[in-house]
């Protein structure tokens, strides 16, 4: 795969980029539109003049138009000539405009060329004078003034009035290269601009993350030490913290990881070593072949199994293979039978279990995923029920739901910790009544289950006075059991 170019050079190679296109810019509007803008700007300039003058013609107030053909003239920087057909002025204007130096075949030219276009003519030329007019011999592209004249032919109550408007364009030559000097010195500017910018965007914003990202490289040990000069700016404050919080979390999940296998391997060490105590004290002295020593043996396999049950099924969970099996089943029968099943294995243990359950709850969901919470929540109650060794066991409607409850009467959890309750490998350091699930996984494994359901759960508990596991599904009404 190609090699990223680096931020820095990003940067650089934008802000070249943008001086370069600001350059051509400046360069194609002073030297290429300048040009014809000025003149579009002048045609302009004479067409306004001209329709003040006729405005002021038609009204027929010979004062009002003289006002405005003086007006007209020195605002625009222009010079106007009304005639009647005959050839004789209705107005004296400025006699030194080339207008007043056309002779009559010269008017009677632009007349023409105004009533074939439609009563309204412009002409233009290049030289002294205007087309076909005293001094505009000069050629194209000598150098000379260039012009403008209007010509537009007006009914008023007195007759036909022609009338002229003749502005001159001003040479742009020296200006267009008085401008290329200064695009030379823009130019300079800019790029020394640019050079000043990229340096303090570098120092300001890529320095920093690449300094983060210098940090971010131990991530994988968990370290990552933050550097308060790559705090310039809020987006890189909040990646330190980000990737600080991460760190703490990778720490978090390497202490747990090494718990895991702590815990896993002292849970699986106790019942390997008891079932092979019991089978070599059988095989070696016939006399112990009892059928307490064969419970003992059954029930430490079963205990194997569940922690290699609850290893595969997160392994499952976490890589999203396992696919729920909705189903109608009667929730109060999934209680009644497992309640049933705990009270049979604890009951040497002076377990005291009681249950009280609603008749006739149907829910919709996998029975054997909500099976394996309730065995998780009930394991967990005889873990943590302490001294008192009594665990109660809700299930009732709540509005639409059906909400299932574990209770134990242990110590409880400490409120700043009943959140990690959930987290895998977590186990509160206390001292269990009976090692049954130890790997710190069921609860995790009931949550991912309980997502995947879209069902609500939670635990409710204080210090000394026990802790009340809990989760809720959808009622289905009886009727639409299938």
């Amino acid at each position: 795969m190609k090699k990223k170019s680096s931020l820095k050079w990003k940067i650089a190679r934008y802000l070249l980029s943008f001086a370069i296109g600001l350059i051509l810019l400046l360069t194609i509007f002073q030297n290429i539109l300048l040009e014809p803008m000025y003149e579009r700007y002048k045609r302009d300039t004479v067409r306004k003049a001209g329709n003040e003058v006729v405005e002021a013609l038609t009204s027929g107030n010979q004062e009002d138009l003289t006002n405005t053909i003086w007006t007209v003239s020195a605002a625009n920087d222009t010079c106007v000539r009304i005639i009647d057909t005959s050839g004789v002025d209705q107005v004296t204007g400025n006699m030194g405009c080339v207008l007043y130096r056309m002779n009559t075949r010269e008017i009677l030219e632009q007349y023409s060329l105004a009533r074939d276009n439609g009563n309204e003519y412009f002409s233009s030329s290049e030289g002294i004078g205007i087309p076909g007019g005293p001094g505009g011999q000069g050629k194209p592209g000598d150098g000379g003034m260039k012009n403008i004249t209007l010509t537009r032919i007006v009914d008023t109550n007195d007759g036909t009035a022609i009338v002229m408007v003749y502005a001159g364009l001003s040479p742009v030559n020296a200006t267009i290269a008085t401008l290329r000097l200064q695009i030379v010195y823009i130019a300079v500017i800019v790029f020394l601009s640019m050079i000043l910018l990229t340096w303090i965007m570098n120092r300001r914003i890529a320095t920093p993350l690449v300094k983060i990202n210098e940090a971010a490289k131990e991530l994988p040990k968990g370290v990552y030490q933050t550097d308060s000069k790559t705090n310039q700016y809020r987006e890189a404050q909040e990646l330190n913290e980000t990737l600080s919080a991460a760190a703490e979390d990778i720490q978090k999940a390497d202490r747990a990881k090494r718990d895991l296998i702590a815990n896993v391997s002292h849970d699986l060490r106790t019942p390997l070593t008891m079932i092979k105590g019991y089978g070599e004290m059988m095989r070696d002295l016939p006399g112990e072949k009892t059928d307490e020593n064969l419970e003992v043996i059954i029930r430490e396999s079963e205990r194997l199994k569940y922690l290699v049950d609850d290893l595969l099924d997160l392994s499952k969970l976490e890589e999203d293979m396992i696919e729920l099996h909705r189903t109608d089943f009667l929730m109060s029968d999934l209680v009644a039978r497992n309640v049933n099943k705990y009270r049979s294995y604890h009951k040497q243990d002076a377990f005291e279990i009681r249950s009280d359950c609603e008749e006739g709850l149907v829910v919709n969901a996998d029975e054997s995923r909500i099976e394996q919470v309730f065995n998780n929540f009930m394991s967990n109650a005889v873990n943590y029920s302490g001294s008192s060794r009594v665990i109660e066991v809700r299930c009732f409607r709540k509005d639409d739901m059906v909400r299932t409850e574990v209770q134990d009467f242990g110590e409880g959890i400490e409120s700043d910790k009943i959140d990690d309750i959930w987290d895998r490998y977590y186990k509160i350091d206390r001292t269990h009544v009976r090692q049954y699930d130890s790997s710190g996984l069921g609860l995790n494994i009931c949550r991912k289950i309980l997502d995947l359901h879209q069902a609500p759960y939670g635990v409710v508990s204080k210090l000394n006075e026990g802790s009340t596991f809990w989760f809720e599904l959808p009622a289905i009404e009886p009727e639409s059991k299938s």
